[in-house]
């Protein structure tokens, strides 16, 4: 039989896009599984860690949930404990430093990271539809998700309706952007530089660029470090938007010709969290499905099937290892103790051991025919 235990303590380092739900949501299968949890949230929201140090604090003892605030000097210190598990949720730089301080310890870990999750559109793709979707899931929380889908992959003939589709869903989900709170600002201004320096190179090197701003506002002199919504056309791999995880509202879109072509250009790079393929063709989806590997994948929308809590929900690869969500959050967060107990008749198993003769040979015989 398999018993699952709990491991014990557990470490949840959670990060800034999603504060609140990527604590509980790790922490709702660390304690089905009957463990002890210690949570090191970002120090980039340090308002919502103070309200769950508060509001943890006055349900639970120290014993059995603890949340340790602080900068990068606290979160190094606290990937350093002895834990029985970690789960870290987060860029895979940073996951490299962590998987090395639990590495001292030997704590096996679960890491929940990232990548460039790209989007693939079938020839048999509804467009319009699509394109909405796409710009759905790239401008929620500006881009800054894990899972956001991080470049496109078109037919050629489909590349201007794609751009016109983008502009209308855009225009339709946000009238307007700078005083628009439906519509959030980058995190920090190291990510805001960061990301206008992926469009400055983009457009130095060449590439078309179509920024979404349905109201022609100009967003220079703001003080919530907005950034429209915007597309790069036909990109080049020498461009920094090609190589590295965007985490903001900017979206390449790149054509191809073959399907092959364009399986061929996502297993050139590291395995992604998620891939998203749309279209109506069942062949080419599964070839897309077979010819791939990633940690997750909806079909004909975006980022969905992270919200499927039947569903395992992990990363493969440089975007991660391990999956929890629903039963899968319990068994990756519990030990599962393998019971055997021997039948009581002990003659079958003196026939085992030595001196040997020929029971045993015959015996040995009979399992080699089988």
């Amino acid at each position: 039989e398999v018993r699952y235990q709990p491991k014990g303590v557990v470490g949840i380092i959670s990060p800034w896009n999603f504060p609140v739900n990527l604590t509980f949501a790790p922490l709702a299968g660390v304690l089905a599984a009957g463990n002890r949890a210690m949570i090191k949230p970002s120090e980039f929201t340090p308002a919502t860690s103070e309200l769950m140090a508060v509001m943890f604090s006055g349900a639970f003892s120290d014993e059995e949930i603890a949340v340790v605030t602080g900068g990068p000097e606290v979160g190094q210190a606290f990937a350093g404990l002895a834990f029985d598990h970690m789960i870290f949720t987060g860029a895979t730089n940073i996951a490299r430093h962590v998987m090395r301080a639990a590495a001292d310890n030997l704590v096996p870990l679960t890491l929940e990271l990232g990548g460039k999750s790209p989007v693939i559109l079938g020839k048999s793709a509804d467009i319009a539809v699509a394109s909405a979707r796409i710009m759905n899931g790239k401008t929620l929380n500006a881009g800054q998700i894990c899972l956001a889908p991080d470049y496109v992959l078109t037919p050629r003939e489909s590349l201007e309706p794609f751009v016109a589709g983008a502009q209308a869903s855009v225009a339709k989900m946000f009238p307007t952007l700078k005083d628009n709170p439906d519509y959030t600002a980058i995190v920090a201004q190291r990510h805001y530089d960061r990301i206008k320096g992926y469009v400055d190179d983009a457009r130095a090197k060449g590439a078309r660029i179509v920024e979404l701003k349905p109201d022609g506002e100009d967003l220079t002199q703001q003080e919530h470090r907005k950034i429209a919504p915007t597309l790069i056309i036909d990109p080049t791999d020498d461009m920094l938007v090609m190589q590295e995880e965007i985490f903001g509202p900017v979206l390449p879109v790149k054509t191809y010709g073959g399907i092959d072509e364009a399986i061929a250009y996502v297993n050139k790079g590291d395995r992604p969290l998620g891939l998203y393929y749309f279209g109506t063709d069942e062949a080419e989806r599964e070839k897309v499905l077979n010819a791939t590997t990633a940690g997750g994948v909806t079909i004909n929308d975006v980022v969905f099937h992270v919200a499927q809590e039947n569903l395992p929900f992990g990363g493969v690869g440089p975007s991660g290892m391990g999956s929890y969500h629903g039963v899968d959050g319990f068994r990756e967060f519990s030990h599962a103790k393998s019971i055997y107990t021997q039948i009581k008749a002990d003659k079958p198993l003196q026939q085992m051991r030595p001196p040997y003769g020929p029971a045993i040979r015959k015996y040995l015989a009979g399992q080699l025919k089988a």
